[in-house]
């Protein structure tokens, strides 16, 4: 529900936001240059809040602005590890929707309290946001939702702070309270029945409510240079500190960034509309996928199936390399539609270590089976930019995603066969953009999600692909990209009844030609 909210403030932003200034709220996103922009490299450090978790730390190039977004209107929104979209009234109202990763997790930490657990993986998180700068105290609150079905918590946090500004230096103190639902909580702190061992008993954590007192602030060396950094910490609740996975009541966080302005986009106006942008573009990638597939597949009298790893149990590769196709045709500046498609298939033979049922067949342990899967995927989207200039492309898409699995598993010994033949239409929504870098390089982001509770039907879709490519010409370009594509769907259909959890994710080598 929470993902519907943030994408309804997300457009009830730009929509009402038009008609409160003067003029189109459309014209000047359209209008806005990142160039305005320093471009930098931030190293951050964080306080790990498990038992013997490290430190850890991470430098990465970053996007800013020589303004703390305290003391500006811009409808871009970079704050605190956060990044979307605003927009702020005369009044001080400020509303919109961010997004940001959430690297919270065990780690590869060999303990004996951390033996033996389930990966914390890393997600993605959005938030919509509403605040007030009318008061010399800005308030802001923000709810965050995570969108790869790690897990069903919430986070949320209100912030009190104090910014204050001479010259082209800022600095930004705050205090904040920090809400996490006992869904969130226990995900990363609790400790399962199964995960239990005498020395780490289980535990379940209940929702907490932490303190966090935290500063940022920048200082311009040279009309081009700017020095900024932010420090944290943050006070655990005991519902937090009490479990027997964390050793810590306090955590703390600090980053260091220097950024220069340095004009490397592409200049919004230019001879090269919308970059020559050709009007179908075709591009054919080698994808290296990482595969993590499980299933659980009921009998036709009703009774429940176990839960089979495809990789682990029978024996399937995890990993392989395969082609996977994307078109696009555009019909306008503004309007296009996308097609993808990847077809993986994979066999393989393992002898059981254990017994398990799948569908009406019971295999025991130590009988060997031969197994073989197929995936195929093919998306279809509509496309709209808000944005389409020679410096960036912004905007919204709508579409369908069509995917099919298909398993048999077959024990010559016993003659016992198995299968099931899933197809699954799901509507998706989402997002893409890209940036240009320079005059011949740009950088690509395409995100798309489904969220499903209805009848025979329970589902949850996130297709995200990442891609930096270099232009050679006008209709030719190779480069790189990182995709992550995720499914998990229960199902009580008359076709299929039980549930499947799906992972592909990886890098993949592209050439792409326009027409």
């Amino acid at each position: 529900m929470l993902r519907h909210i943030s994408l309804c403030v997300l457009l009830g932003t730009l929509s009402f936001g038009e008609g409160a200034f003067a003029g189109s709220l459309l014209d000047f996103i359209r209008n806005y240059d990142l160039n305005d922009y320093a471009l930098g490299l931030s190293v951050s450090g964080s306080r790990s809040p498990y038992v013997g978790g490290e430190t850890s730390s991470i430098a990465y190039p970053f996007l800013t602005s020589f303004h703390d977004s305290a003391f500006t209107d811009d409808w871009l929104l970079l704050r605190e590890g956060d990044l979307g979209v605003r927009w702020v009234s005369e009044g001080g109202w400020e509303l919109g929707v961010v997004g940001r990763i959430q690297t919270l997790g065990t780690g590869t930490s060999d303990v004996p309290e951390l033996e033996a657990l389930d990966d914390r993986k890393w997600t993605l998180e959005l938030a919509p946001i509403i605040g007030w700068r009318g008061w010399p105290v800005h308030i802001n609150f923000k709810t965050y939702t995570e969108i790869l079905d790690r897990h069903d918590g919430l986070v949320s946090q209100l912030a009190f702070s104090l910014p204050r500004q001479r010259g082209r230096s800022f600095i930004v103190p705050s205090v904040e309270l920090i809400h996490r639902s006992s869904d969130y909580t226990n995900y990363y702190f609790g400790v399962s029945p199964a995960e239990a061992s005498p020395t780490r008993p289980a535990y379940v954590a209940g929702s907490s409510l932490s303190t966090a007192l935290k500063v940022r602030w920048g200082f311009p060396l040279t009309e081009n240079w700017l020095l900024s950094g932010s420090l944290g910490i943050e006070y655990l609740d005991s519902e937090i500190s009490n479990s027997p996975i964390v050793d810590k009541d306090k955590i703390w966080s600090a980053r260091l960034s220097i950024a220069y302005n340095s004009d490397i986009f592409m200049p919004r106006e230019s001879e090269r509309r919308g970059r020559r942008q050709p009007r179908a573009e075709v591009r054919v990638a080698a994808f290296n996928d990482s595969i993590s597939t499980k299933i659980v597949h009921d009998s036709s009298a009703g009774i429940p199936g176990s839960e089979i790893n495809l990789e682990d149990m029978l024996g399937l590769p995890d990993e392989k390399t395969i082609m996977q196709f994307d078109a696009i045709y555009r019909f306008s500046d503004f309007h296009r539609i996308e097609l993808g498609y990847f077809d993986v298939a994979r066999s393989g033979i393992a002898t059981l270590q254990d017994a398990f049922t799948f569908g009406d067949e019971t295999f025991v342990a130590g009988t060997t089976v031969n197994s073989s899967t197929e995936t195929k995927i093919l998306r279809l989207a509509y496309a709209f930019s808000l944005i389409n200039d020679p410096q960036k492309e912004l905007g919204f898409m709508a579409g369908l995603h069509y995917s099919t699995l298909t398993t048999d598993i077959f024990a010559p010994a016993t003659g016992q066969r198995e299968g099931t033949d899933v197809d699954v239409i799901l509507p998706v929504i989402g997002a893409h953009g890209s940036i240009a870098i320079g005059r011949e390089a740009s950088l690509g982001l395409r995100l798309q999600l489904f969220r499903m509770d209805f009848d025979r039907y329970k589902g949850v879709l996130t297709y995200i692909t990442l891609d930096l490519q270099r232009r050679f010409g006008d209709n030719f370009s190779v480069g790189l990209a990182y995709n992550y594509y995720g499914m998990n769907l229960d199902s009580r259909d008359d076709s299929f009844t039980g549930a499947i959890e799906v992972r592909h994710h990886g890098p993949a080598l592209f050439v792409s030609a326009g027409f």
